[in-house]
């Protein structure tokens, strides 16, 4: 009895040993083939935005009447159908923006606050010499250079209540590697 005892637990032993030994190899096998994977990095420097020159509307009538628009461009062209230009500079804004050259990039202006008697909208970009493109809402994408000129122009909408003095607005201008 005793020997009948000893050999069914040996053999119960066995068998554990043998299913925790095919246990070991099924997680083993599992483990013996790991996958290599890549880590990229790309260091750029950081994008550094100068004004050089405000967005300037010059001396405006005091009159600019609601819905009256005055245009500067980004080439500082003025587009002033009502004659509401009297005096002093209209420039577009002028950056000069310095990146990582053939990065992708987007421009953004926006934190646009509006002065009193008008509101500013549609604004437009030329990046680097190229076309006028929409730079708010969503910006616009382009392809950075080392040093770059960034030259910004919009709309002006009279909404009736200028008065004489200054009324400065202001925007914020954003450069972001994509």
């Amino acid at each position: 009895m005793f020997s009948q005892y000893f050999l069914d637990k040996r053999s119960s032993t066995v068998g554990t040993l043998v299913l925790m030994g095919l246990y070991a190899l099924t997680n083993s096998a599992g483990a013996a083939n790991p996958e290599p994977v890549t880590v990229e990095v790309e260091f750029v420097d950081p994008i550094t935005i100068t004004e050089n020159n405000a967005l300037q509307f010059g001396l405006l009538d005091q009159n600019l009447a609601n819905l009256e628009t005055i245009v500067i461009a980004p080439n500082s062209a003025v587009t002033d159908a009502a004659g509401r230009v009297l005096g002093g500079t209209q420039a577009a804004s002028d950056l000069t923006v310095v990146s990582t050259a053939a990065q992708a990039i987007t421009i953004l202006v926006d934190n646009v606050v509006n002065g009193t008697g008008y509101t500013l909208g549609n604004i437009v970009c030329s990046y680097n010499g190229g076309a006028d493109t929409a730079c708010d809402g969503a910006g616009m994408s382009a392809t950075s250079v080392a040093s770059a000129t960034l030259l910004i122009g919009t709309t002006m909408t009279g909404d009736g209540g200028s008065v004489t003095g200054v009324a400065n607005g202001s925007f914020d201008v954003t450069l972001s590697y994509q």
